[in-house]
């Protein structure tokens, strides 16, 4: 089976929006959320309020270019409860949203044959609703992020 990782946006206009996108791909199943933030945010504070907002996901983050303390690094650690891995520690795959769940399964189908562990892709309503409801021969379109 693929994992399924949810790279968040990387300039959130509201943060709480932000962060309840998130939590919807943790409920909704998502195996990972990938985190890499502009630079005017800090991305070891949300991180953190990632973690205690999440429960399942793992938080797959871009470290910035300065060596973080490792009291912070261990703090999030603990608040994530061992979720917390930077960038790099996987090999994952981005895909880009699929325009379908038909197309959704043969893009996992197709990484399935190539062995490849996970897929990253950017976060969207139709990759919410296709999380939430696999078997649903439907496209729904009354699910919308907070983000729009």
């Amino acid at each position: 089976m693929v994992k399924v990782g949810v790279l968040l946006d990387r300039e959130p206009d509201a943060l709480g929006e932000w962060l309840a996108d998130a939590a919807a791909f943790d409920a909704a199943g998502a195996d990972a959320l990938w985190v890499d933030c502009a630079p005017r945010w800090d991305v070891l504070a949300l991180t953190a309020a990632l973690s205690v907002v999440t429960f399942r996901a793992r938080l797959v983050v871009a470290l910035p270019d300065t060596e973080p303390e490792a009291r912070t690094l261990d703090t999030i650690g603990r608040l994530s409860r061992g979720r917390f891995a930077p960038m790099g520690d996987e090999r994952w795959e981005p895909v880009p949203v699929p325009e379908s769940r038909d197309a959704w399964r043969a893009t996992c189908a197709d990484a399935a044959e190539r062995d490849v562990p996970g897929l990253v892709v950017p976060a969207d309503p139709r990759l919410l609703d296709i999380l939430r409801n696999p078997e649903d021969p439907g496209e729904r379109h009354d699910l919308q992020l907070a983000q729009g």
